[in-house]
């Protein structure tokens, strides 16, 4: 059983970026590695490693100038985006949708944590149009992966999630089987799907991992199966530094 998933768009010919959606098993090394809110010291592969302290948002945190070891001066949000090099970006998940993005024409990269919050807040179209605003991205060179989370099958909401949903996603009669009165099973990935889309980034340089946590036991630790936090599964994304002297 492999420790990581990776997605065929972004390991292909093409896209060519160090990335990876962790199982229960990894990767080895990662975990004891971060610091939430911090910048560490990783291992050769890893040399940097930034982590933040999630708290269900739609709040992004950018590098864009060297980065060393040490306390982040914002620590906080479920989104990190980085034109450095060797800098690994990681998001925890148990359940929530880890979403990876790379434009490696100019070099810019982010992952993304998006729970129910975060999604329905829209903090993955706030992220495309930050390497927009930010870094200058143009949207035909953006890829983007959709990492497993829980899925339709088992994520069954209610009011207060169904309630900011209707408010905020027109389209949310798509993405929700509602089965009696202010309840419903949610598909995460498909919300974020339509958003991708929404923000202007072509079907065919977006990508879905579609395992769901909950029914995976083998492979993911899950929040809703397990009643509390057990664990968290990493998801991560690194520039090398060839990619990005070869943008400069």
């Amino acid at each position: 059983m492999s420790p990581v998933l990776s997605d065929c768009g972004f390991t292909s010919d093409v896209i060519s970026i160090d990335h990876f959606f962790g199982t229960r098993q990894g990767p080895t090394g990662v975990q004891g590695s971060i610091q939430l809110g911090e910048v560490t010291s990783g291992l050769p592969s890893f040399p940097l490693i930034a982590s933040l302290k999630q708290i269900h948002s739609t709040k992004i945190v950018v590098f864009d100038s060297p980065v060393e070891p040490g306390v982040m001066l914002d620590g906080e949000g479920d989104a990190l985006l980085t034109n450095q090099p060797e800098l690994l970006l990681v998001v925890r998940t148990a359940d929530c949708v880890p979403v990876l993005l790379v434009d490696r024409k100019i070099g810019v990269i982010g992952a993304i944590h998006a729970g129910w919050r975060g999604a329905v807040g829209g903090i993955v179209p706030k992220a495309i149009q930050t390497c927009v605003e930010r870094f200058g991205s143009d949207l035909t060179h953006l890829h983007v992966a959709i990492g497993p989370s829980i899925g339709p099958c088992c994520y069954e909401v209610d009011a207060p999630v169904i309630s900011p949903l209707r408010t905020n996603y027109p389209d949310w009669v798509g993405v929700l089987q509602e089965t009696t009165t202010n309840k419903g099973m949610l598909d995460l990935k498909k919300l974020i799907w339509h958003q991708v889309l929404a923000s202007g980034i072509s079907e065919e340089r977006v990508e879905r991992i579609e395992q769901c946590t909950h029914c995976r036991d083998d492979l993911f630790f899950s929040y809703r199966r397990e009643g509390k936090v057990n664990g968290t599964m990493m998801s991560g994304i690194m520039l090398s530094a060839e990619i990005v002297s070869n943008t400069s």
